[in-house]
């Protein structure tokens, strides 16, 4: 009975700690080893996109497996329809692809990132009660060599609680630091690669209101300008209708308002010639006299006009010609004033110069005089050098004599 009660306690200690490490396992392998993969692929994406820049080359990106295998299906929908946008004019979004939905939560299985430190921390309560059952079954407190007998396994039991507690909390601990740590890294390169993506490859897209505001804007301008066309469509219509069906009026119009005018014209004349006549006729041809003569005055005044004409430009041109003598005279005048300046300047120049030369000859003759009294009182010392000279041989000479008679 011993055996089998203590290979209880040991088969459900195995499982209490086997339950929490196969649920370990099972949460690094399903919910963190995914959000670390993810993280640096977004990471390797990020460097590939600035080398592929600074190399100028062909899009990377443009590949379907751009970002590996777990997120080749959100690539390869962005891609399609990041190219069927494009041909329409339209901006495709990279964050209704890859979210925190697709890089986190759905690769990393939230709910069972959520579900996995309670059941770890519940492990550990189940093998604590499990534990204090087992240490106070069987105990005996009604005499001192029962409960005696009892600590062991008691103490057995509480070990097992304990030791079950600390390994669940433990594992629910590290399990949720890791978790936060992996979910925080590809938070962190999903961003990263978000930036470095609309600042290397595509333009950012604008955002759904401004984006709304701006399609309603073109809508509106567009209508404005069918509006205006189907206007001026219309105008064009109107007119040419209406020229087409006012042409053989306005024709009519035209000939009777010429043919109107022409005869007024010519019955005016012949009313007006009638007139000339019938006076003439009165005046007994004084009237005919009296155009000749107004003609003969008209051509003199005429004449008389050209001949002013002529003369008033023969004294422009004159006034003209005084008026460039005037220019050359003036000109000779200012040219004379300047050379006569520069004559003075020189004259003065001129006077400075032999002033100066005066001034050095003096201090030339002066100098040249000092200099031949120098060596004139240099001849009197070479004089007098010479004559100390030829003394002294001879008195050399006379105080040798008596020495040498002496000895």
């Amino acid at each position: 009975m011993p055996v089998v009660v203590s290979l209880d306690n040991a088969v459900l200690e195995f499982l209490v700690y086997a339950a929490i490490a196969v649920i370990t396992l099972i949460g690094l392998f399903k919910c963190i080893y995914p959000l670390w993969r993810n993280a640096s692929l977004l990471n390797r994406a990020v460097v590939k996109l600035e080398r592929n820049a600074a190399e100028g080359g062909r899009p990377l990106w443009h590949e379907a497996r751009f970002l590996g295998r777990s997120l080749r299906t959100e690539w390869q929908q962005f891609l399609y329809n990041a190219g069927q946008m494009d041909m329409r004019g339209m901006p495709c979004d990279l964050n209704d692809y890859l979210n925190e939905e697709t890089v986190l939560d759905r690769p990393g299985h939230a709910q069972l990132a959520e579900l996995i430190p309670g059941l770890l921390t519940s492990l550990g309560i189940l093998g604590t009660f499990m534990g204090l059952m087992q240490g106070l079954t069987d105990i005996d407190f009604t005499t001192a060599e029962g409960t005696i007998t009892s600590i062991p396994q008691l103490l057995s039991g509480m070990r097992f609680a304990f030791a079950t507690s600390v390994a669940g909390i433990s594992c629910s601990l590290l399990f949720n630091m890791l978790n936060r740590m992996a979910a925080g890294r590809a938070m962190r390169a999903l961003h990263s690669f978000e930036d470095a993506f609309y600042e290397l490859a595509m333009t950012r897209p604008l955002q759904a209101d401004v984006q709304l505001m701006c399609q309603k804007q073109d809508e509106e301008a567009r209508l404005a300008r069918l509006a205006e066309n189907v206007g001026n469509h219309i105008a064009a219509s109107l007119e040419v209708a209406v020229g087409r069906a006012m042409a053989p009026l306005t024709q009519s119009l035209d000939t009777f308002i010429k043919c109107a005018t022409r005869e007024q014209v010519d019955g005016v004349r012949r009313i007006v010639g009638q007139f000339v006549q019938q006076l003439n006729a009165s005046l007994n041809g004084q009237m005919t006299a009296l155009g000749d003569t107004m003609t003969a005055v008209t051509k003199g005044q005429i004449q008389a006009q050209q001949n002013l004409k002529n003369a008033l430009e023969t004294s422009r041109s004159l006034a003209e010609s005084a008026k460039s003598i005037q220019d050359s005279s003036a000109q000779v005048a200012r040219t004379m004033k300047e050379l006569s300046d520069a004559l003075n300047a020189q004259r003065i120049e001129q006077n400075v110069g032999v002033d100066a030369a005066r001034t050095a000859a003096e201090n030339i003759a002066a100098r040249l005089e000092a200099l031949g009294e120098s060596l004139g009182r240099m001849q009197s010392a070479l004089d007098r050098l010479s004559l100390d000279l030829d003394e002294q041989p001879a008195a050399a000479s006379q105080d040798g004599e008596p020495t040498a008679m002496a000895l």
